[in-house]
Order: structure tokens, then C-alpha cells, then sequence
């Protein structure tokens, strides 16, 4: 019984109800006219027959005072006096007359008028009219049930064609729910507008949950990069903090050794004090202006002047952040007084900048592995996480980190963001 329900249900069962009820109920109205037209025309033509004979038959009898001995198959006569009564009858007529007219009494047609001396009554059986008309009414019913049987195989042939296309989207989305594959491609060239313009809206619909959902995982990237970043920043200063006031509390310093480690705690203060208020800034500004973040991060390195107000679509202090980290990551893995170099430049539709370090550079294998999280190779000290949360950061802008390195040789990193002018981004 459900499963009967379900097919009722389905679509394509309900167009096959349809067009066969539809087709079923315009011939069974196009018979039942086609009937009534057959035997209102056949009874008309008998009638007119039935009124021609009874003249002439009355008046052969009142010219000879007889009526025909031999008679039509069917046909039947009465004369009636003037009180009623049957004076004279051949065949199977009524004991009194009927009214005066043509009638249609059960199965036969009668006209009765007045003659002379009484009444007249001829009368035919229907069986002429009946007879064809059941052929008809039998040829139409055939006709009528070999057309529903082929409106059933076509309206069944049509519905599948239909509802297939429809069943295979239907498909393809429970998949989709239950894999999570937004990069599908539905099929869009059906012949039916109508199915065609649903695969191809439910197709741009994929596409933007695919980009929400890209940017949603670039956008928990970037907040992870930028946790991981955060501790990273904070632990390294608030240490050489710690450390120095334990070592100034335990009076183990003296002299210029306890002046020299106050001002280093000092500085290692104000850094974690400018880290958190970028932190509390957070992305207020939604542009940054590249040459000015590359001069801050410079702090006293060599410095190669580009053009002058490159603007790009990440906030200044998470590409102050990135620039840090380059920065931090040349002078923590070369010895001291190696040269850094930092520089911008504009690549087409993209912004450039880059940490150069003229140091001891990396083996190939460790250049391989360097954007890993928590690898440190050959390189001696950190995390091994300033080069990975630099990519993540960047990369969820849009833009890309590479690296160039050789033993002996120094390292490269260029970092390249795509250029949004403020004009466009406020418009």
C-alpha cells in the first residue's frame, strides 16, 4: 500500500494519470456525441419515412377501402373509429390509440392522425436505428481503448524523459549531502528549458557554497595563522622578560651587567606593548599601504625604496606581522651582524616585498620543508613556525610567499600581494 502511495506521488505517474484520464474522458465525450448526432440523424430520417408511408397508405385505403397486404419488415397499421375502438390492425399495435403525432413509444416510432370516420396508427420498430448504433457504440469503444492504451505508452514514454533528468539531479544532490563534493558538475544539456535552467541555478548555487565555504576555511586559516603568530611573538619576548627579572631579582647581576638586562627587559616589554596593541587594533583598516609597513619592519636593516603608496587588501598590521616574521627569521638563523636587506616593488597587478639575508643560507633539504609547521631542518632555534603562519596569512589574501636559497649563499623571501587601489575597494 506505501509503495503504491510513493508511485502515486511521483511525478511521473501523475502525468501518465493525467494524460490518460485527459485522452479517456475527451473520446468517451467525442463518442457519446458522435452516438447522440448518429441516432438523432437516423430517427429523423425514419421519421420522415414513417410520416411519407402513413399518407400513402391512407390514401390507397380510402380510395379502395384496404390497406396493404404485405407490409415492410417492422411496420405495423390500425384504424380506430370514432369511439376508440381498433377496427382494424396489422401486426403488434395498441388497444387504444395514442396521441395524435409522431411518438417514440419503447422501441418503435408511431404517427397517428385523423382520417376520415376515425384514426390512422402506422408504426416501425426501431431495430433499424438500434442496429447500427450499437456497431457504432461498440467500433467507438475500441477506438477509444486502443487510443488510451497509446496515450498510457506515450504519455509513460514522455513523463520518463521528463522526470529522468529530474530523478538524476535529485541523484546528484543526495550525494552531494552525504559527501560534501561542492566541485560537481551537473548536467545543464537537457532539451527542456525548464529542467535545463534548474540544473544550471542549481549549479551556480554549488559554486557560491563552494566559494563560501572556501572562504570560510581560508578565513579559520587566517585566524589560526594568526593565534599561532600571536603566541609566537609573545613567548619569545615575555621569556627574555622573565628571565631577566629573575636573574636582576636574584642580585646575580651587577653594575653595567644589571643596566644592560633592564634595558633589554624594557625593550622586550614594549615590544609585547606595541604586539598588543596591534592586537587590540586587530583589522580596523581594511588597506595597508606596503611601502610604509616595509620601513617599519625595516628597524635599521638596508632598505631598497620602491614606488611610493602601494596599496594592498590586507589589514597593516597583520602585513606588519608577516614582515616581522621574515625579518625575525633571517636575524634568529644567521649570526650576528649579518646583512638584511628589505625591499617593495610593483609586479604588474601584484605588490612584492622581500627579506634578503646574506647569510648562511639553507640545504636544499630544509628549503624543501621550510613552509612545514614546527620544521627546523638545519637552522638552529624558533619554532619553526615563522615561514608556515607567513604563507597562511598571505595565501588567505590572495597572494603567495616564495623562497630562494643556497648554502653559503643567504635566502630570499618574496612575498606577493595583489594590489587593490583604495578608489576601487571604497567603491
Amino acid at each position: 500500500m506505501a509503495k503504491a502511495e510513493r508511485r502515486l506521488h511521483s511525478l511521473s505517474r501523475r502525468l501518465l494519470v493525467a494524460m490518460v484520464a485527459l485522452v479517456g474522458a475527451s473520446l468517451l465525450l467525442a463518442d457519446f456525441g458522435a452516438v447522440y448526432f448518429l441516432r438523432s440523424v437516423l430517427v429523423r430520417n425514419l421519421q420522415t419515412q414513417l410520416v411519407a408511408s402513413a399518407h400513402s397508405t391512407v390514401g390507397f385505403y380510402l380510395h379502395t377501402g384496404a390497406v396493404p397486404a404485405r407490409l415492410p419488415l417492422g411496420e405495423s397499421i390500425a384504424i380506430y373509429g370514432p369511439g376508440g375502438h381498433r377496427a382494424f390492425s396489422v401486426g403488434d399495435v395498441p388497444g387504444t390509440p395514442p396521441p395524435l403525432g409522431v411518438s417514440q413509444q419503447s422501441r418503435s416510432l408511431r404517427y397517428t392522425f385523423p382520417v376520415p370516420g376515425g384514426l390512422f396508427l402506422e408504426q416501425i420498430n426501431m431495430t433499424s436505428v438500434d442496429r447500427p448504433v450499437h456497431i457504432l457504440e461498440g467500433v467507438l469503444a475500441l477506438v477509444t481503448l486502443a487510443a488510451v492504451l497509446l496515450a498510457a505508452l506515450v504519455a509513460e514514454g514522455v513523463a520518463r524523459g521528463l522526470t529522468a533528468p529530474l530523478s538524476s539531479l535529485s541523484a546528484e544532490a543526495t550525494r552531494i549531502s552525504e559527501t560534501g563534493d561542492l566541485e560537481t558538475s551537473l548536467p545543464t544539456s537537457h532539451g527542456v528549458r525548464e529542467i535545463r535552467d534548474l540544473a544550471e541555478a542549481l549549479q551556480h548555487m554549488l559554486s557560491r557554497l563552494g566559494q563560501m565555504f572556501g572562504a570560510l576555511e581560508a578565513s579559520e586559516q587566517r585566524e589560526r595563522a594568526l593565534r599561532e603568530m600571536t603566541l609566537h611573538d609573545l613567548r619569545t619576548p615575555l621569556s627574555t622578560v622573565l628571565g631577566t627579572l629573575e636573574l636582576l631579582a636574584g642580585g646575580r647581576l651587577k653594575g653595567n651587567a644589571a643596566v644592560e638586562a633592564a634595558a633589554l627587559a624594557q625593550r622586550e616589554a614594549a615590544r609585547l606593548a606595541a604586539r598588543i596593541r596591534d592586537l587590540d587594533a586587530k583589522e580596523a583598516e581594511a588597506l595597508s599601504d606596503l611601502a610604509q609597513a616595509v620601513r617599519r619592519a625595516a628597524r635599521g636593516h638596508h632598505l631598497s625604496e620602491g614606488a611610493q603608496e602601494t596599496w594592498i587588501g590586507a589589514p597593516a598590521a597583520e602585513v606588519g606581522q608577516v614582515l616581522d616574521l621574515l625579518v625575525d627569521n633571517a636575524v634568529r638563523h644567521n649570526p650576528e651582524g649579518t646583512e638584511i636587506e628589505l625591499g617593495w616593488r610593483q609586479d604588474e597587478d601584484m605588490a612584492v616585498a622581500w627579506v634578503r639575508d646574506h647569510g648562511v643560507g639553507m640545504s636544499v633539504e630544509t628549503a624543501e620543508h621550510a613552509f612545514e609547521r614546527f620544521y627546523r631542518g638545519d637552522r638552529a632555534g624558533g619554532l619553526g613556525l615563522g615561514l608556515s603562519l607567513a604563507r597562511v596569512l598571505v595565501e588567505s589574501r590572495g597572494g603567495t610567499v616564495t623562497l630562494e636559497t643556497s648554502q653559503g649563499h643567504g635566502t630570499t623571501v618574496e612575498v606577493r600581494w595583489p594590489i587593490a587601489p583604495p578608489a576601487e575597494t571604497e567603491a
